[in-house]
């Protein structure tokens, strides 16, 4: 029971009863105020005990539901480039490569690959060996806590793009700048899942980042009104999920699990729907798979709607989450290409700051 409620309680109670504090009132004469208040205090306490369960479930969804794998180290061949370290804003170390374009083929500009969840810089060659062959220079590299990169005592990574992944795009691109000359043209970035949610952040951050491939992007905060939909609901009697017709109600209970997961997690988790609503004059190619039983494409194209400016849509049929690559590699390759080509080697070209 909440302190408040009890208090109030307890005070008319003793008023009912106490003909001297209640100007020679007894409980019989004041029976309505004891019963207005006892009835007061119990809904609360209902309402307290409901919201308190839908939390705890909420909670343990955002913790503990797994993300499918999609890398697999035998559908592709790990890159071969420059291993670096770098430092994080923090200045722990990162691990990273530079993976060069072919001798002899014409530099088209600097592209910094992010890799998903559970993966590593390695998968750079499942997704960017298009555009290396292309002429791009691609910039991939370890988030903290995976494949070589510092992991902090605290720090737990999980599938939800935090503050510290965006942190650390914020850092590879800071490196970058200090060792290739990317001049006017910026810098380009193909994002995988996490990878891809945590680039458009970065991307509201830093006007050095100018386009962006974004493969089975996410908003973390659809993505927890997606789980307590489908799951919530199954285990307690009252449906609050289904509060989108009072959204007030709807985005306070959204509003406290975040502030209860930022707490135990120890990070924060940016909004990458909000952090598109900023980035009108940067172009984006989404890529989603019409099978993605894990990010519905309905919120890929929302996401998408929700984006002005310059952008891109391509649903892969036959493609599960992350999975477009595999289900019909040429057509990726060809729109990812194609894009950064437009966006990207385009502007270099135009300002006559690369060499052909």
């Amino acid at each position: 029971m909440a302190p408040s409620a009890l208090s109030a309680a307890i005070l008319a109670m003793e008023a009912a009863a106490d003909p001297d504090l209640n100007g020679g009132a007894g409980l019989s004469e004041n029976w309505h105020v004891f019963a207005i208040v006892a009835a007061i205090v119990v809904v609360v306490i209902a309402m307290l005990a409901y919201l308190a369960k839908y939390l705890r479930l909420a909670v343990n969804l955002f913790l503990d539901t797994p993300l499918p794998g999609t890398a697999n180290l035998n559908d592709y061949t790990p890159p071969e480039g420059e291993v670096v370290t770098f430092p994080s804003l923090e200045g722990r170390s990162l691990r990273g490569m530079f993976i060069d374009r072919p001798p002899g083929v014409p530099d088209r500009g600097t592209i910094i690959f992010c890799h998903e969840f559970a993966s590593d810089m390695t998968s750079a060659g499942r997704y960017a060996s298009a555009l290396v062959e292309g002429g791009y220079t691609v910039f991939t590299f370890d988030f903290r806590g995976h494949g070589k990169s510092f992991a902090p005592a605290h720090f737990e990574p999980r599938y939800w793009p935090s503050n510290y992944e965006v942190h650390d795009i914020l850092a590879a691109v800071a490196f970058v700048n200090s060792r290739r000359d990317v001049n006017s043209a910026g810098i380009g970035i193909l994002g995988i899942s996490r990878g891809a949610s945590a680039a458009v952040i970065a991307a509201a951050l830093n006007a050095d980042i100018r386009c962006l491939v974004v493969d089975g992007v996410f908003s973390t905060d659809r993505r927890i009104d997606g789980l307590v939909k489908r799951w919530v609901q199954i285990f307690a009697r009252v449906n609050l999920a289904r509060a989108d017709r009072s959204m007030t109600v709807h985005r306070l209970f959204r509003a406290l699990t975040m502030f209860y997961v930022e707490l135990k997690c120890r990070c924060r988790f940016p909004s990458t729907r909000r952090a598109l609503m900023k980035l009108d004059a940067v172009p984006i190619l989404f890529i989603h798979g019409q099978r993605d039983a894990y990010v519905p494409p309905e919120q890929a194209r929302a996401l998408h709607d929700l984006k002005a400016g310059p952008k891109a849509i391509w649903i892969c049929p036959d493609a599960k989450h992350n999975q477009a690559v595999a289900a019909d590699p040429q057509t990726y390759h060809r729109r990812v290409t194609g894009f950064f080509d437009r966006y990207l080697a385009s502007q270099a070209a135009d300002t006559g700051d690369r060499a052909e």
